[in-house]
């Protein structure tokens, strides 16, 4: 356990409240003594960070710690404080996606969907309409990037022409059903041999599953894979596919979920205080309500106080809530940079919340670090099996939709090629290129505010070159 002093960190609990859910815990008192600490040695500029979802308590910690280390500093009169507000269920979706994927029932029912999806977009068919072999597929699922190569066959040319009948959509399943029976026969499989894939009533908690035989199941994924090209709302050949086998057994429930009450904590975190007291209280409201104090007292006196907001992944998804409730509920707070690194949040959100709040002079300036397309496409969730990065794995199956526009990811806010028709994308791409973007990796900018070298979505906030772009943003006036 770290010993780090409570003026270093906020912890909300369940509900977004002050209320303790393991080791480390604030209380509203914990947040006096903080803005004390702020008045009796004259800080002049407080760094407010958020760190990503799906972490847990020590992970938050550790993150709180580094803020201190490298943001606290007593000659500039800077200091930091992290709002660790842990849902740390990451190891447990890993260990879920890494265990089914290991399953032998899962390797055949991903093989069979590569065949068919690969011969309906000529994949590694050389010039299509065969099937890949078996000997092939194997070869490349044991590469650390598989299928890449033969991925790059389709380019974003071919995204919007694959054979797919939107007009008979019953009738093209049954055909793909059709086939993947003949093909597992042909493989002295049994065809129909039945696979558990589901929950027929999850909140009911009835754990029996959905019988599919293995010609509908593989049938359905590829379906699923085949419309998804179509409309083109695609990850690639074989992360797509990936995620479908993993929606259609229902292993997406895991991180759904997870990632459904994050970001519910996230919201409640700034929820209305009223009526409430003690460790009931709404961690992120309270702390706003002595923030706007704190800030008003410093400006009446006609003294230097300037916040800092950065957020990490789906920390990005709480400044917004931040933002929202500081324009309704504490009009006189204003702050300085609002920094993301590899943000989580969607682009509907960042553009109800987050571009409104800079148009009402709520803060001044925005600076986003992420990754290039290329590396966020080699940042593997889990080695082997999901390559992409959790930006992507959001983007594709914890999201209530396919392709879900998350703010982070490159190749969706380019607003270019297959994404250059979506309104949304280019009010984001508009928005981030009228203020600042940094992708990694750039080391060399002649703005060493700019620099960052993460290839790992979750080392923004660890790494080296990222934080000193950090402390100097905050630092130019």
């Amino acid at each position: 356990m770290t010993n780090l002093e409570k003026i270093y960190y906020v912890n909300a609990g369940p509900g977004g409240t002050f209320q303790k859910s393991g080791d480390y815990y604030t209380t509203p008192a914990d947040v006096d003594n903080l803005f004390k600490h702020l008045e009796d040695h004259n800080i002049e500029r407080l760094l407010v960070y958020f760190h990503g979802g799906l972490v847990n308590e020590a992970s938050g910690m550790e993150a709180a710690e580094v803020m201190r280390t490298n943001f606290v500093d007593a000659p500039t009169k800077t200091h930091a404080v992290t709002f660790v507000w842990e849902t740390g269920l990451w190891e447990i979706i890993v260990e879920n996606l890494s265990a089914k994927s290991s399953d032998n029932q899962f390797q055949k029912v991903l093989n069979y969907v590569i065949k068919i999806v690969g011969k309906k977009l000529g994949v590694g068919s050389r010039g299509g309409g065969e099937t890949m072999d078996n000997l092939t597929i194997e070869a490349e699922k044991q590469k650390e990037y598989p299928f890449a190569e033969l991925s790059d066959e389709l380019g974003n040319s071919r995204s919007g022409s694959v054979m797919f009948d939107e007009d008979d959509e019953e009738g093209f399943l049954a055909r793909l059903e059709q086939e993947s029976n003949t093909m597992i026969r042909a493989e002295d499989e049994m065809a129909t041999e039945e696979i558990e894939v589901a929950e027929p009533d999850p909140d009911a908690g009835d754990s029996r599953g959905l019988l599919l035989t293995l010609g509908k199941l593989v049938a359905k994924i590829a379906f699923a894979v085949l419309k998804r090209y179509a409309q083109e709302t695609h990850h690639d050949f074989y992360p797509t596919i990936v995620e479908e086998t993993f929606r259609k057994i229902y292993i997406d429930r895991v991180g759904k979920w997870g990632w459904s009450e994050m970001k519910e904590k996230a919201q409640k975190m700034f929820d209305d205080n009223q009526g409430r007291s003690g460790d009931d209280l709404h961690a992120g409201t309270y702390f706003l309500s002595l923030l706007e104090k704190h800030y008003q007292k410093r400006q009446n006196a006609g003294k230097k106080f300037a916040i800092e907001l950065v957020g990490h992944s789906a920390g990005s998804i709480a400044i917004c809530n931040m933002l929202a409730a500081t324009s309704e509920n504490f009009k006189q707070l204003k702050y300085n940079n609002v920094v993301f690194l590899a943000p989580a949040c969607r682009t509907d959100l960042f553009i109800a919340k987050g571009i409104p709040a800079k148009q009402k002079g709520v803060y001044k300036k925005f600076k986003m670090f992420t990754m290039k397309e290329e590396n966020e496409k080699k940042d593997y969730c889990v080695k082997y099996l999901y390559t992409y990065s959790l930006l992507y794995l959001v983007s594709g199956l914890f999201e209530d939709e396919t392709d879900a526009k998350i703010m982070g990811l490159h190749e969706q806010f380019k607003a270019k090629k297959r994404y250059e028709n979506f309104a949304e994308l280019k009010t984001i791409n508009s928005f981030i290129m009228s203020n600042k973007l940094a992708l990694s990796d750039d080391i060399t900018n002649t703005d060493n505010s700019m620099w960052t070298d993460s290839f790992r979505h979750g080392d923004f906030d660890n790494n080296p070159a990222t934080l000193k772009s950090i402390l100097s943003t905050i630092n130019i006036v």
